[in-house]
């Protein structure tokens, strides 16, 4: 990690290709990482840099400050965090970063809640958004509230949406995965339902790009688990609905209506059925009937998440 400092850690001078080439599966596309990177930096409200990294195409020298904003707001920044962490305990620097917002929720803002939503702005005329940020609820934050409204595009009942939907999304990091953790936000998000009609929207740190290649795929807001349903609902035979029974055969219409190409395995279904049985939390066993082998998935009593619309 060391060999990213030109000279001693302690001097706080960092050659940004060695850093860069440090991320995982990076391409060697130095430039556009750190043009998108940059791109990301200045739509930041509160983040207060000496100077934003610019010299020689933003791959001149950069100071500690500068690489861990270029680390956190560029391309896939969930990547990053190894070398966030690093950097910040070789040199005792951090980000500053608004009250009650972690680095990597203000990088999902910028690098994909943005971009997505001026997507579908651009796509669907007449669409107005707008994004709150810590949103409260009694004693509680949410991450984002989101409110969609749909106006007559031609111009007609301009001072009045014709529909108009709600939404609550939370960025959860990994330690929301513990056990006591996620029962918290468990009990956390049956309040705010309670209290608003709304059940949180979670975004996992680590599918915070497919979450936002689904949502653009579909033209909707939805979750990671709505769409994983969507996609096992494909592959089932006809059934009483307590279970799933998936064959190899009818699994695979799936695959052709998978626009965020999450699934991998056509000729083995069974290793897509078992990721997605395990993000979802439903028990999978194999069966047979006869001569016929087949996958049933069980899904465990859950509260659906709900968004308000009208």
């Amino acid at each position: 990690m060391t060999a990213i400092f030109i000279g001693q850690p302690a001097r706080g001078i960092i050659d940004p290709r060695s850093l860069l080439s440090q991320i995982p599966g990076f391409n060697g596309r130095y430039s556009q990482y750190v043009r998108r990177a940059i791109a990301n930096i200045r739509q930041v409200q509160g983040l207060d840099l000496p100077e934003v990294p610019e010299p020689d195409n933003g791959l001149g020298t950069w100071t500690p400050l500068q690489a861990l904003a270029v680390l956190t707001y560029g391309p896939s920044s969930h990547l990053n965090a190894a070398l966030i962490a690093e950097i910040e305990r070789l040199t005792g620097q951090s980000l500053p970063r608004e009250e009650g917002q972690s680095r990597y929720e203000a990088a999902f803002y910028t690098e994909y809640l943005v971009s997505l939503l001026a997507w579908f702005e651009e796509q669907q005329p007449g669409l107005r958004i707008e994004v709150i940020p810590q949103f409260s609820c009694g004693p509680y934050r949410i991450d984002f509230r989101v409110d969609l409204q749909w106006f007559d595009p031609d111009g007609k009942y301009f001072d009045k949406p014709i529909r108009q939907e709600a939404y609550l999304l939370e960025f959860d990091e990994a330690y929301h995965l513990e056990p006591a953790n996620r029962q918290a936000d468990h009990q956390r998000d049956a309040y705010i339902e309670q209290q608003t009609g709304l059940r949180p929207l979670r975004i996992r740190h680590e599918e915070q790009e497919l979450w936002a290649t689904i949502c653009r795929t579909q033209g909707r807001i939805l979750s990671v688990e709505e769409y994983l349903q969507g996609l096992l609902g494909a592959m089932a035979e006809p059934g009483d609905g307590r279970h799933l029974d998936i064959t190899r055969e009818s699994a695979q219409s799936a695959y052709t209506c998978d626009p965020a190409g999450y699934l991998r395995y056509p000729a083995q279904p069974g290793r897509d059925l078992k990721a997605i049985a395990e993000r979802l939390g439903w028990r999978l066993s194999q069966r047979h009937s006869g001569n016929l082998a087949y996958h049933r998935l069980t899904p465990p009593r859950v509260t659906a998440n709900r968004h308000i619309s009208g």
